[in-house]
């Protein structure tokens, strides 16, 4: 059963995490974020997580634009996975370009959306996806 308050966030990007961290600690306290610096490193931990030792997330933040397991590849393992395939994606990019949109909804993402990138904008979309009820699809319509 997925953790309510727990989010998995996916990105290469050590700056960008640090923000994202700063948001949950100062604006959304009750909830947590897990960090994973890539693809790789979520991918390496999929066995261990499903086995129990951690609640699994209500949803897992991943980022295209990665080294090694880009976020494609890492949302294909997540899919292909009993355990995982239930949990809901969210894609974010800095690139708004069609096919990054249309290939995350072809290999199974839950939702599509431009990478916050100011503190503002990071916690109105961090708030958003911890209050938001229901299919995430709903919340990044076009």
């Amino acid at each position: 059963m997925p953790h309510p308050h727990l989010i998995y966030l996916v990105d290469d990007d050590a700056d960008y995490r640090f923000l994202v961290q700063q948001v949950f600690k100062m604006f959304l306290p009750n909830h947590q974020v897990r960090f994973f610096s890539d693809g790789s490193e979520l991918a390496g931990n999929l066995e261990a997580l499903a086995n129990g030792q951690t609640a699994s997330p209500r949803v897992i933040i991943l980022d295209i634009d990665m080294p090694g397991l880009n976020g494609f590849q890492t949302l294909g393992k997540l899919k292909q996975h009993p355990y995982w395939q239930t949990v809901p994606v969210i894609m974010m990019t800095n690139r708004d370009q069609a096919e990054f949109r249309q290939e995350s909804f072809r290999l199974g993402a839950d939702a599509f959306s431009l990478k916050p990138m100011s503190l503002p904008d990071i916690k109105a979309a961090m708030t958003e996806i911890c209050e938001h009820e229901g299919d995430f699809i709903k919340l990044y319509s076009e």
